[in-house]
């Protein structure tokens, strides 16, 4: 196990889970999403904040990417950082998907 993945252990269910949807999506962009088990609002966009925080290697995990015309926030996968690929092996081993 190497320092990225290491890293990646010590995340919370939840916070698995927001990054098991940056996988699903084409370009590693999603939108902040209304709900996600239960958390919405302040208490979903704390752990977005988290991940956005979260420094690995050289950058961090996750990165703001603008937003909508609706004023939503989006978010981007750091691939520099790891690939989408390698992300969801490591995921889907935690979440025993």
């Amino acid at each position: 196990m190497d320092g990225i993945e290491d890293k990646i252990h010590r995340l919370s269910q939840l916070q698995l889970k927001i990054l098991l949807l940056f996988t699903k999506s084409d370009n590693g962009i999603i939108f902040h999403p209304e709900k996600i088990n239960g958390k919405t609002g302040k208490a979903l966009g704390a752990i977005f904040s988290s991940l956005s925080r979260r420094n690995i290697g050289t950058g961090h995990l996750i990165l703001p990417w603008g937003r909508d015309e609706k004023g939503k926030l989006r978010w981007k996968l750091n691939t520099d950082i790891i690939s989408k690929v390698r992300l969801e092996k490591i995921l889907k081993e935690l979440l025993g998907k």
